[in-house]
């Protein structure tokens, strides 16, 4: 999952969660530099550092040393010079993978209770092991520092923030790599539900179709070789009887076990798990239906008794 992509969206729009790195780094990249995604964006291909401390970077990074290549990789080890790699060096293929995603809302009905807010975001384990040499992980991690606070209106919070300024606290012009914003503004409450455009919704519902249609199709071959197999095996008991020879005799029992008992594996597999899934992928479309629906400004599209018990 990259930041922005179909499950990062499903996951931010409708849930009471937000993606804590993108809090504070609104800009950040949506992929590595050689993505497509990230391509459209025409952005230079960032540092080292800057992938680290901006758009947070946890993995296939230059930096770490399981993505370097056997060579460079048995260059490291105990007794060895120290390999450093400078933070300016061009990463091409470090992107975002890892989230820590915090509901960062208040409630409404009492905005005197405040909120958690994301006070800092960090990538971390970027250290290495002191004897090896090798970085502690494939992947760094992601910290975040979460503080309570209560709530600020939009007056008191512009007043808060010219006075920051006027202390030197902040800056009057943040840097351009980062949209700094004021911490009470993700304690905002929206009236209005969220939701994604109607061409995702619509996106969804395909992936749900064809993953559909494979369970199906699952079912039906598990099924048929489980009735396949028990005919199959009939028939090799009824050819013993025939047989002119015992290691014939022999091969037509094992034939006979081993393949009625892979296609009864195959038949409660088919018979009792893959319709759960079909339920599953049911109730999830007619969850994406209705949000479909009531982003279009429609009816409900499905009602709960449209989930058939497949």
């Amino acid at each position: 999952m990259i930041p922005l992509s179909l499950a990062h969206r499903l996951i931010s729009t409708h849930s009471t969660t937000k993606d804590v790195w993108m809090v504070l780094h609104p800009d950040c990249s949506v992929g590595a530099a050689i993505d497509e995604a990230e391509k459209a964006r025409r952005r230079p291909i960032p540092t080292a550092d800057f992938n680290l401390h901006e758009n947070g970077a946890t993995c296939d990074s230059v930096l770490n040393t399981w993505r370097w290549n056997k060579g460079q990789q048995k260059r490291l080890g105990p007794n060895r010079p120290k390999i450093e790699i400078p933070g300016d060096t061009l990463d091409p293929r470090a992107k975002r993978l890892d989230y820590i995603f915090a509901n960062t809302c208040f409630d409404p009905v009492n905005p005197n209770g405040g909120g958690w807010i994301v006070e800092s975001a960090r990538v971390g384990m970027t250290e290495r092991h002191p004897t090896l040499q090798c970085s502690l992980s494939d992947h760094f991690s992601v910290e975040a520092t979460l503080v309570h606070t209560t709530y600020a209106s939009p007056a008191d919070q512009t007043k808060l923030n010219a006075s920051a300024v006027s202390n030197g606290v902040y800056l009057q012009t943040a840097p351009s790599e980062s949209r700094l914003t004021g911490p009470h503004l993700q304690l905002k409450h929206s009236d209005t539900p969220p939701y994604l455009p109607v061409s995702t919704y619509d996106e969804i519902l395909a992936m749900i179709h064809k993953y559909h249609l494979r369970e199906l199709k699952q079912r039906r071959f598990r099924l048929g070789h489980f009735v396949a197999s028990f005919f199959i095996s009939i028939g090799c008991l009824v050819a013993v009887w025939f047989s002119p020879r015992n290691f014939v005799s022999f091969l037509l029992m094992l034939l006979s076990t081993l393949g009625l008992s892979a296609g009864v594996i195959d038949g409660l597999i088919g018979g009792l798990f893959v319709g759960s899934e079909i339920r599953a992928l049911k109730e999830f479309e007619w969850e994406i239906r209705n949000a479909r629906a009531a982003a279009n400004g429609e009816p409900n599209a499905m009602s709960e008794g449209d989930v058939k018990n497949w």
